[in-house]
């Protein structure tokens, strides 16, 4: 069965930007430049410095919207977050699904110049499955032998078993294409010189300056596929949500993704701002670490899972925006969820009953158990819902602690540390299910709590490996009936958010699906 994928056309925008009301300033390069030369600027909100300028080295939610417009991948998101291609124009696969041949765009170029070919597609993901063995997408390389490049724009891999999802995943995180005349030069990515300055990128955006603390600036690349109709994009650091979204209304950003839930309503009186819902399969869950000696008895586990009351933190923390959510993959992704083995409801009388038929006996205090905290980085309504998660767990006898860190902090004792007891996260769990594998599989690169079972691997391998999608949703769901069990994390609400932008810019990555990419800013512009 031969799978082809049609290439996605570029969108040609015509027309000339219109300057009122878009962030700009003259080009102040030469005295002689006449007053009608602009440069026309968008200005995006951003939470903080990115970790380093590698996309593939890190879970780096900061650099993520960033490295959107500065390199390439294979294949993208949209805004549906549906795979689309990128620096690759199609693909397929052979019969028996066991190589899959990808075909490239010709004309791409390096930011220094030099051509964007097979071999740096080879290069990356060698060195993410042979070398950089901590990266992110490393896991996912298990399915991969070897790759081969008959040609510049031709790049071949040979699977070592059927993996009809590896497309979609190659569109996620760190997966980006990196310049092999930059990064081969024998030293790790980590200590590499190009991980910490100036990146040499491929896309329609090069790298401008970064000021730490302040901002990091894009700026159109002269090696273009297709012109970006804003000159600059500056992602401007406001980590504080309250000063965005006044910086938003007095007109110093243009766009404010994930708008926190108390300023909902007053934009949405704001005729200056237009505000969309966004919909992720992103679910807030907290995840347990199973190397700790308490956590490690699943009565523990249950009993945390029957104190968290959703429609509690849902209606408090979110206005109701993001839904309880008790099902171990996204409901949204309707054929892959397991709407019938979920995580327990809330119940505070069955979590006490649990504690005490496993032998637990509450302390002087009223404790059961005691000791345990929760990790939770910055903003997004997270600190209050682990507030909140930790108070309902007292209610039962248990004691936890809460403690919030900066998100490049948290995200360096989670991901790459794993130094945490409980740890609540959102994260994609999209486009496809084969999604799970990394977050609980043995070898998983996200399975940051350290969850082992045999059977969970086995029948992640079989939905990965089918192309047939009713084999799949049995096997991914037959996943979630284990876990609804063991519950190595527990699911608490879906996401949704809302994004909000300065009323007349069109062509936002939100309007983009089956066209543009997710964050991607090249068609941007004011109306016309």
């Amino acid at each position: 069965m031969k799978k082809a994928i049609a290439f996605v056309a570029a969108v040609a925008m015509a027309g000339v930007l219109c300057l009122s009301g878009c962030s700009s300033k003259s080009d102040d390069s030469s005295s002689k430049a006449s007053t009608s030369e602009k440069q026309t600027t968008l200005v995006v909100r951003a939470l903080g410095d990115p970790m380093s300028y590698n996309p593939d080295l890190n879970a780096d939610d900061y650099y993520f919207p960033i490295a959107q417009n500065l390199f390439h991948r294979l294949t993208k998101l949209d805004a549906s977050k549906n795979i689309i291609p990128d620096l690759a124009t199609d693909w397929e696969w052979s019969d028996d699904s066991k190589t899959l041949t990808f075909h490239l765009q010709e004309g791409v170029k390096w930011s220094d110049g030099e051509d964007v070919t097979s071999e740096d597609v080879k290069y990356t993901f060698d060195t993410i499955k042979n070398v950089e063995k901590s990266c992110m997408f490393s896991s996912n390389m298990a399915v991969v032998d070897s790759i081969d490049t008959p040609d510049d724009y031709t790049v071949v891999f040979n699977m070592n078993t059927p993996e009809v999802s590896f497309v979609s995943t190659l569109g996620w995180y760190a997966s980006f294409i990196l310049p092999e005349h930059i990064y081969n030069n024998g030293q790790s990515w980590a200590e590499n010189d190009a991980t910490t300055k100036a990146p040499v990128t491929s896309g329609n955006y090069k790298f401008g300056e970064h000021k730490t603390g302040e901002s990091l600036t894009i700026v159109k690349s002269e090696y273009a596929v297709v012109e970006p109709e804003m000159d600059t994009i500056v992602f401007s650091i406001i980590p504080d949500e309250t000063t965005a979204v006044q910086a938003l209304q007095n007109g110093e950003i243009d766009v404010y993704e994930a708008v926190p839930t108390a300023s909902q309503d007053q934009l949405l009186a704001d005729e200056n701002i237009d505000m969309n819902i966004n919909e992720y399969p992103s679910p807030m869950r907290i995840v347990f670490n199973l190397k700790n000696e308490t956590l490690a008895d699943a009565a523990v586990r249950k009993a945390i899972a029957l104190t968290i009351d959703r429609d509690e933190i849902s209606e408090k923390i979110f206005n109701g925006l993001l839904k309880p959510e008790n099902t171990m993959y996204p409901s949204m992704i309707e054929w892959a969820a397991n709407t019938e083995d979920t995580a327990p409801d809330y119940n505070i009388e069955e979590a006490v009953k649990v504690l005490e038929d496993a032998g637990y006996t509450k302390d002087a205090d009223g404790y059961y158990v005691r000791g345990l905290s929760l990790i939770a980085f910055e903003g997004n309504g997270y600190p209050d819902s682990a507030k909140l998660i930790a108070d309902s767990a007292k209610e039962a006898g248990i004691e936890i602690t809460v403690e919030v860190l900066e998100y490049n902090a948290w995200s360096e004792a989670v991901f790459n540390n794993h130094e945490f007891e409980i740890e609540l996260q959102g994260g994609f769990m999209g486009p496809d299910p084969s999604r799970m594998m990394a977050q609980l599989s043995t070898t998983g690169s996200d399975n940051v709590g350290s969850y082992s079972n045999a059977e969970v691997d086995e029948l992640l391998t079989k939905g990965g490996s089918s192309g047939d999608e009713a084999v799949r949703a049995e096997a991914y769901k037959a996943v979630q009936t284990i876990t609804s069990e063991e519950l190595p994390c527990v699911p608490i609400l879906s996401y949704a958010c809302y994004d909000a932008n300065r009323a007349d810019l069109v062509n936002l990555p939100i309007d983009g699906a089956g066209k543009w990419g997710w964050a991607e800013y090249t068609y941007t512009k004011v109306a016309e």
